[in-house]
C-alpha cells in the first residue's frame, strides 16, 4: 500500500507536507475525508488499513486496489453491518498496522469538518482505546482549478471525469497534520464529539468561498 501511495503522489505531481508525528501500529486513527485520494496518500506514510463505504468496491482502479489490499467495507444501507465492521476493526489492529476511519461518512469540498458519526467508534469506546486524530487538506497552485473543485470529490461528477480534472493540475499541495494528543472516552457519542473538536482544531479549510452549493449526504 505504501508503494501504491507513493506512485499516486508522484503521478499526480503532489507535494506532501506533514506536521506532527504519525502514530505507530497498532493505532486507531480518525481523519476528515475530502477525496478518494486520501486513501493512497495516507498509505504512503502510515501502515494502515481503512474502513470505507462499500461503494468504493465499484470505483475504477481504486476499487480494485481496495479489494486486494484488505480494506474493511461497510454497507451504509444496513444498520446491522456496523457490528460486523466493529468486530473487523478489532481483529485488524495489530503490531504491523493500524486502522484509519473517516467518521464523516462522506467526502466534502473542505469548507469545514462535517459531523462525525459515532457508530463505528463503538469498538474504540467499549475497549477504551486511545484514539489518534489527523486532518488532510489540498491546495492547487496559481492558474490551476481550485482544490475544492479539482481534488476534493463531491457532487455529481463521475470519478473518471474527476480524475481527469485532477491530472490536469500542474501541482497539488497536500497538508497532513497529526494531532499531538490521544482521545479516550467510553461513550461513543461523546468520543465522536471529542474527536470532531480535535480534528476541527487542526484543520484549515480548503476554501472559504464556493460558487456551488454543497449538501452533505444524509444516511
Amino acid at each position: 500500500m505504501a508503494l501504491w501511495g507513493k506512485a499516486v503522489i508522484k503521478l499526480l505531481s503532489m507535494e506532501v507536507r506533514i506536521e506532527g508525528a504519525a502514530p505507530e501500529p497498532p493505532f486507531f486513527l480518525v481523519s476528515n475525508h475530502l477525496s478518494y485520494l486520501d486513501i493512497p496518500i495516507y498509505s504512503a506514510y502510515i501502515d494502515t488499513t481503512y474502513v470505507a463505504k462499500a461503494e468504493i468496491k465499484r470505483w475504477p482502479i481504486v476499487g480494485f486496489m481496495a479489494k486486494t489490499l484488505g480494506i474493511i467495507f461497510i454497507d451504509r444501507t444496513k444498520r446491522s453491518d456496523v457490528k460486523r465492521v466493529n468486530n473487523l476493526i478489532a481483529s485488524n489492529l495489530n503490531d504491523k498496522q493500524g486502522v484509519l476511519l473517516f467518521p464523516e461518512g462522506t467526502t466534502s469540498p473542505g469548507l469545514q469538518v462535517l459531523k462525525f458519526r459515532p457508530s463505528l467508534l463503538e469498538h474504540a469506546a467499549v475497549s477504551t482505546l486511545s484514539v489518534s486524530y489527523s486532518s488532510i487538506r489540498y491546495e492547487t497552485v496559481e492558474d490551476d482549478v481550485p482544490a475544492y473543485k479539482s481534488v476534493c470529490w463531491w457532487g455529481n461528477k463521475s470519478m473518471l471525469k474527476h480524475l481527469l480534472m485532477v491530472s490536469q493540475n500542474r501541482k497539488i499541495l497536500v497538508d497532513i497534520r497529526f494531532g499531538s494528543e490521544l482521545v479516550v472516552n467510553d461513550d461513543r457519542k461523546l468520543l465522536a464529539l471529542d474527536l470532531h473538536q480535535k480534528v476541527t482544531s487542526i484543520f484549515k479549510p480548503v476554501t472559504n468561498n464556493m460558487d456551488e452549493e454543497f449538501v452533505p449526504l444524509h444516511f
